[in-house]
């Protein structure tokens, strides 16, 4: 694996596979890369003003 670009920070997790393909099956049902999804996702979370 590459190194992070620059103030980012690699998040690695193993997740139930069903949880896993649902994600994935929702990244392309919005055509944005899983990257920008969990971004998205988090960002709604925290409700992360960046």
């Amino acid at each position: 694996m590459g190194k992070s670009p620059e103030g980012y920070k690699r998040l690695s997790a193993d997740v139930p596979e069903d949880l896993y393909k649902e994600f994935s099956r929702r990244c392309i049902d919005q055509g944005v890369k899983k990257r920008e999804y969990l971004e998205k996702i988090l960002k709604k979370e925290f409700n992360w003003k960046n």
